[in-house]
């Protein structure tokens, strides 16, 4: 099967999984989406697109961040400096590890691209760093940084937003807060299709770009914006 129809097969795969009824918990279609990509992947080693395409199939319903930290080596081994799969990283180490390491943190800081969009996730990423190290100066400086880079995005404002709302700091949250609702391109509901659940650029959208968002966390904004 060639990657134009075993993109199209995901497709396929992906509406009959999320046609099935909540709580029935098959999730047949999704293993034969992974073991179509295997397949694929046996001829064509270094398709870095179908590789990171995997991640977020695992990331989507699995959620086991060893399997996650395999299938991203599996990238390093042959493309070190990836700056997708490095990103992808920093969120696993981030969300299922609770802190993003230090060698992590050294790789990030010697990524670099010609694309403002991209150097903007970078910052986001070494945002959360300083985060979870709780130093608050660095963590605003690097929110600060992608937004400099990259205007457009939401999860760096709403991030700053919540940062001055927590120090008291009311103007300066409702600024970001409004700036961050400004940027939102898609309000997800229970209701909004799936067309594909290996979509790379959809996790994007959602992690890093925050262009995507709940409709809980568009509430949270908007008291914010009130307020």
């Amino acid at each position: 099967m060639n990657k134009e129809l075993l993109i199209e097969k995901i497709k396929d795969l992906t509406k009959v999984y999320y046609k099935m009824p909540i709580g029935e918990g098959d999730v047949s279609p999704l293993e034969e989406i992974k073991n179509l990509i295997n397949k694929y992947l046996e001829k064509h080693p270094q398709d870095t697109d179908m590789r990171l395409r995997l991640v977020i199939l695992e990331y989507s319903y699995h959620e086991d961040p060893e399997l996650l930290g395999k299938y991203l080596n599996d990238i390093f081994e042959y493309d070190p400096n990836n700056i997708y799969a490095t990103l992808i990283l920093a969120d696993v180490e981030s969300f299922f590890w609770g802190a993003i390491t230090d060698s992590l943190f050294e790789k990030l800081s010697n990524l670099s691209s010609k694309d403002p969009e991209v150097m903007s996730m970078i910052e986001l990423a070494k945002a959360w760093y300083y985060e979870e190290k709780g130093n608050d100066e660095l963590y605003e400086k690097h929110l600060i940084n992608s937004i400099k880079y990259y205007d457009k995005h939401v999860k760096n404002y709403k991030s700053l937003a919540n940062f001055y709302a927590e120090k008291g700091e009311k103007s300066k949250a409702k600024k970001f807060a409004q700036k961050a609702i400004n940027n939102i391109k898609e309000v997800f509901t229970q209701g909004s299709p799936i067309t594909d659940i290996t979509n790379v650029e959809d996790f994007f959208n959602w992690f890093f770009r925050g262009t995507c968002i709940s409709r809980s966390s568009l509430d949270s904004l908007s008291e914010l914006a009130k307020e």
